[in-house]
């Protein structure tokens, strides 16, 4: 809230100087929270703050996750919320490419899911490094998907690990976020339906042409976003 601040401390220095925005705001900024645990949504919940969660799993997970974060949200304690307002807000990851032809997004679509869960494999955990295979249809790659999951359910097994979306979720093919306009607009709307207030859409995955992204873009700016902003309109003329 000062027009000017320093700091002194052990591990940052920071000379006087003004920071704009002011952190300070009337409303104050919205905080968020990356929620992929049960205990992430909890504590988002808990503290009045909103919960970016991922999508991979599908709707019935984002049900399952907006279910625990509204019951927290709901119960919480004035004097464990965080910022000067709560934000209650769940907004939901969606992976997608959407291009006119189907079967050539959920292609791109699987074997950039594949590059994505292959390389948090390899940096977090050192697996092999993350594979692009050109030639794979969408099938091919849905089930080297499939047992890559598998193999992960199998460790976690072997060390008695509880296994949770958090694990196997972006394992999963994500039905109708590759695909036509159409295809996008259905899955958002169950997206919406269960419970997200947000959707955050994913194209930059590794394997995924430029192309295919603009396309992407083009067709979610032109056709899906157009069909909930009508939707949106229509229900406020109802009102």
């Amino acid at each position: 809230v000062q027009d000017e601040i320093e700091h002194e401390g052990t591990y940052i220095k920071i000379p006087r100087r003004p920071i704009h925005p002011k952190p300070f705001q009337n409303p104050h900024p919205p905080i968020y929270m990356a929620c992929t645990r049960e205990a992430t949504l909890v504590a988002a919940g808990s503290r009045g703050i909103g919960a970016l969660v991922l999508g991979f799993a599908g709707p019935d997970d984002i049900a399952k996750k907006n279910a625990v974060y509204r019951e927290h949200f709901r119960n919480r304690k004035p004097e464990d919320q965080v910022g000067f307002r709560p934000t209650e807000h769940l907004a939901a990851l969606c992976p997608s490419i959407v291009l006119d032809d189907r079967e050539k997004a959920r292609k791109i679509g699987l074997r950039g899911q594949r590059f994505f869960v292959e390389s948090l494999g390899h940096w977090y955990q050192g697996g092999p490094k993350p594979t692009i295979d050109e030639e794979l249809t969408g099938d091919q790659q849905a089930a080297i998907l499939q047992q890559e999951k598998e193999a992960v359910v199998a460790y976690l097994s072997e060390e008695k690990i509880a296994i949770g979306t958090e694990h196997t979720g972006s394992y999963e093919e994500v039905q109708d976020a590759y695909g036509t306009a159409d295809d996008c607009i259905r899955y958002v709307q169950r997206l919406f339906d269960s419970g997200a207030d947000e959707i955050l859409f994913l194209f930059q995955m590794g394997g995924v042409p430029h192309a295919a992204i603009m396309e992407t873009i083009r067709n979610i700016g032109e056709k899906v976003i157009p069909h909930f902003r009508a939707l949106e309109a229509a229900k406020k003329a109802a009102e």
